[in-house]
């Protein structure tokens, strides 16, 4: 049998980012999703997007990137869409 190898594991180990780093992808991932529809933003997506941005204020890049990757992915996901 083979072995079961994890993706995210192996880019880890071979090509660590730093939270600043991801959080700047999932910036990047997020903005044309809010710019999409700026008049349509949920009040939890808004919600949100405070609380990432508090995040990065208080000095806690990794936080806020696991917040911002969870935004992403959520926003991103076929049934966001509507």
């Amino acid at each position: 049998m083979g072995q079961v190898i994890s993706l995210d594991a192996y880019r880890a180990r071979h090509h660590p980012l730093t939270a600043a780093d991801r959080l700047d992808l999932a910036v990047s991932r997020l903005d044309p999703l809010v710019r999409r529809s700026p008049d349509r933003v949920q009040a939890g997506v808004e919600r949100e997007l405070r609380r990432i941005a508090r995040e990065v204020s208080a000095g806690r890049p990794a936080e806020a990137a696991e917040r911002a990757e969870r935004l992403a992915d959520r926003l991103e996901h076929p049934a966001a869409h509507g």
